[in-house]
């Protein structure tokens, strides 16, 4: 008897037996467009579209960096690309890069009067002036900032509002349209970056998507900003790891300046150097 209540109790106690199985916990970090959401960065949706919006925690602002990404492309890559982080700390502005189309040509880039492709600039528009509303920005700076398709509609947005603009940097990205379809007689600075080994957007363009050599595109805005025919020459350093130097050409007497940067042994895409990039651009910040 002593030795089957012995057995049952044995028994009983096995059955009481509990296995603890942890579960793991999964946090969702939030992210605006692929790129991780802090407490610095946001997601503002417009018209069905989002962009990416960086402030740091200083109150008032001293303008906007807008961020134009190419196609295929994103507006985390393009961020990337100029260090939008950087440059807007650097000059307190608050850093917004929006979504493009999702196909094609990643905007609606195209400067053509006969055209009614305006909703990226309708969009554009409604978006900065959102952002200006709301961010506490104490001027009315604007510095654009575009990247092969981003560069064609940082051209487009130079036709079509250039007196909201302070200056324009596009890296492998030239107009595209019509010429006589930008009618604008108001001077904006420029600074363009180029490869002339550049095949995906070739420096002497294609009739094939309307785009314009880098050369025509330059003497648009050479003339539009009265500057003189000759220019300066000086060498900086190169923006890729493999790229040894880039010549940068400044006209003369211009109302707002014009500046191309010929890289050299650049391909379209790129592992650029935001740093060399900004130590050739930055004196853009300086414009009054």
């Amino acid at each position: 008897m002593t030795s089957l209540l012995s057995a049952c109790g044995d028994g009983g106690g096995s059955s009481e037996e509990k296995t603890s199985v942890s579960k793991e916990v999964i946090v969702e970090v939030p992210k605006c467009l692929g790129s991780k959401i802090d407490d610095k960065t946001s997601c503002l949706e417009i018209s069905n579209r989002k962009a990416i919006l960086y402030k740091d925690n200083k109150e008032t602002k001293d303008g906007i960096a807008l961020f134009l990404h190419g196609s295929p492309g994103s507006a985390n890559k393009v961020m990337g690309i100029f260090d939008a982080k950087m440059i807007a700390t650097q000059h307190n502005l608050v850093a917004v890069s929006p979504e493009g189309i999702v196909s094609g040509w990643g905007w609606l880039s195209v400067n053509n009067s006969a055209s009614n492709e305006n909703s990226d600039v309708e969009y554009l528009t409604e978006l900065i002036t959102k952002v200006r509303s709301e961010g506490n920005i104490n001027t009315d700076k604007l510095y654009i900032f575009g990247y092969s398709a981003g560069g064609f509609m940082a051209y487009r947005l130079a036709c079509a509002m250039p007196e909201k603009i302070t200056s324009i940097v596009s890296l492998a990205g030239q107009f595209r349209g019509n010429l006589d379809a930008c009618e604008t007689s108001t001077p904006l600075a420029i600074h363009h970056f180029h490869s002339t080994s550049d095949d995906a957007v070739p420096y002497n363009g294609r009739s094939l998507d309307s785009i314009k050599s880098v050369d025509d595109t330059i003497e648009l805005w050479r003339i539009n900003n009265g500057c003189d025919i000759d220019e300066n020459s000086q060498e900086h350093v190169g923006v890729t790891a493999n790229s040894s130097k880039t010549i940068t050409l400044t006209y003369n007497n211009c109302l707002a300046s014009v500046t191309l940067s010929k890289m050299s042994f650049v391909p379209h895409e790129a592992e650029y150097i935001s740093q060399n990039l900004y130590q050739i651009y930055k004196y853009i910040f300086d414009t009054k």
